[in-house]
């Protein structure tokens, strides 16, 4: 069979309007399979959360939606080298509509809590967001609670869990972290304010406010995906802007949308918010599936059609099982496919995973990405997230910068293997045609987890002699740094 032409990569001039880049450009309707369907590009979507730090809002979507375009030219070659008639060419398949479960501002209480904010007078609002603030960003509470945790890390009993050559890591770790953290301390205390304090925040919060503060986000983040397919928190449909009330859906070019099919993809700390986000939604879908009434069944109905995957990148959610189980809200059932029985079902007419209707990971909805180079992720087996049957965990493909560790941890925006596989479960085979999932075989993990555990020992053993060998001139460094703080502090 003769190559399909490539297509016009340059349209010409006169033309206007040739790519779908936003909702507004993507055609109502679409020829799939030789019948006129519904736009994909208007029906599914993505919802991604992003992990810790000084996110901007918008940020995280803006890097899934940038990897996107990437991986489309990825596609496109594929294509080319496996060419098929009558079938959509990757050109004309818009990004998915992606929208950010954003929860970083956290600290702004007019946002967070915009019903008490209302209510608030002057005094009020400046006594709370002081307090939010100190309560959220303490340094010397962060730095006490993390070198609290190594403490906890350099356990011999964890030897059995970690496995000795992972706990002799951490070992030497310690000599490297303590002097790191007080660097950061000293010269850029935002590190620890802003982006460390996220975790101990999440993981150990204490007193009632920043247990307020823990509630709120995971609120925040599941108001928003419940919004991306029409409904509130009670499983009711969101109002429409009739009568007095205003319309609470997500708005995109100047329209109410209503998305039926939604990939969830979380990333790092972002993926434990997620999980107990998915609990709490997962256990009030079940009360009202048994108690509800005929509109909140229907809502709840739904809710499991529409999502479709739950993919983790770089998640620690077996971590937190170990170190801050009370940290976590388990799913109310372990059988997974019970929770989303329809997660596996068909887009069009043929699977959006397997060719031929073969879905080539069954039932599983839960797919976790990782990579050996990252310390943060792993693959996810502990019991207490996934009982005896653990999500589908992927290894991240050599085509990316997790080749380099201190890449590693964000380097799943830009690994086509993983984008590859959240464009594919959103708009499914029958519309966007590419090649199986990619994954790397048994023998080629154990040359790579080889690699990354040498990466590791020569990049810790190496500073640990560099603190050996100059530890004058670090010292020396640190002290300086000390007094400078201490100066500017008293004013001299």
């Amino acid at each position: 069979m003769a190559k399909l032409p490539k297509p016009i990569s340059r349209p010409p001039a006169y033309e206007p309007n040739s790519y779908p880049w936003n909702l507004r450009r993507v055609p109502e309707r679409v020829e799939i399979e030789g019948k006129l369907e519904p736009h994909p590009g208007r029906r599914c979507a993505v919802f991604v959360v992003h992990g810790m730090g000084e996110q901007q809002w918008t940020e995280t979507a803006t890097l899934l939606r940038s990897g996107f375009e990437d991986a489309f030219d990825v596609i496109r070659d594929w294509q080319h080298r496996h060419p098929e008639p009558n079938t959509t060419p990757v050109d004309q398949v818009p990004p998915p509509f992606t929208y950010e479960g954003y929860w970083a501002n956290y600290t702004d209480l007019k946002k967070s809590f915009p019903e008490d904010w209302e209510n608030f007078n002057k005094r009020e609002r400046l006594f709370f967001s002081h307090l939010w603030e100190r309560r959220a960003y303490s340094a010397l509470r962060t730095c006490a609670w993390l070198l609290g945790q190594q403490v906890r890390l350099l356990d011999p009993r964890n030897i059995s869990a970690f496995k000795l050559p992972v706990w002799l890591i951490y070992l030497t770790l310690q000599v490297l972290f303590p002097l790191g953290l007080l660097a950061a301390l000293v010269r850029s205390p935002r590190i620890i304010t802003r982006i460390l304090a996220d975790v101990r925040l999440y993981a150990h919060p204490q007193g009632i406010t920043e247990r307020a503060i823990i509630q709120r986000i995971d609120y925040r983040v599941g108001r928003e995906f419940l919004r991306l397919i029409g409904l509130g928190w009670d499983f009711r449909p969101l109002p429409d802007g009739t009568g007095n009330q205003a319309d609470e859906r997500v708005m995109a070019s100047g329209k109410p949308y209503v998305f039926d099919r939604v990939v969830w993809v979380a990333h790092s700390l972002g993926t434990v918010i997620s999980y107990n986000v998915l609990s709490d939604l997962f256990r009030r879908a079940a009360d009202l599936d048994l108690a509800g009434d005929r509109e909140q069944k229907a809502g709840v109905a739904k809710f499991r059609r529409a999502l479709r995957r739950f993919v983790t990148l770089g998640s620690p959610l077996d971590k937190f099982a170990f170190l801050f189980p009370d940290a976590l809200r388990p799913w109310p059932t372990h059988d997974r496919p019970s929770l989303l029985p329809d997660a596996g079902d068909e887009v069009g007419t043929t699977s959006d995973n397997g060719a031929s209707g073969q879905n080539c990971e069954g039932r599983e909805w839960w797919i976790n990405y990782y990579t050996v180079l990252d310390p943060v992720s792993g693959r996810l087996h502990s019991p207490l997230i996934c009982g005896q049957s653990p999500p589908l965990s992927l290894h991240t493909a050599l085509k990316s910068s997790a080749l380099i560790p201190g890449l590693a941890h964000s380097s799943y925006w830009s690994a086509p293997s993983v984008l590859r596989f959240v464009l594919g479960r959103v708009y499914g085979r029958a519309y966007l045609r590419d090649g199986e999932v990619e994954r790397q075989k048994a023998s080629e993990q154990i040359w790579f987890l080889a690699f990354g555990y040498v990466c590791w020992a020569l990049v810790l053993g190496g500073g640990v002699l560099a603190l050996f060998l100059y530890r004058g001139g670090i010292l020396s460094s640190l002290w300086k740094a000390l007094k400078a703080a201490a100066g500017s502090l008293v004013g001299v």
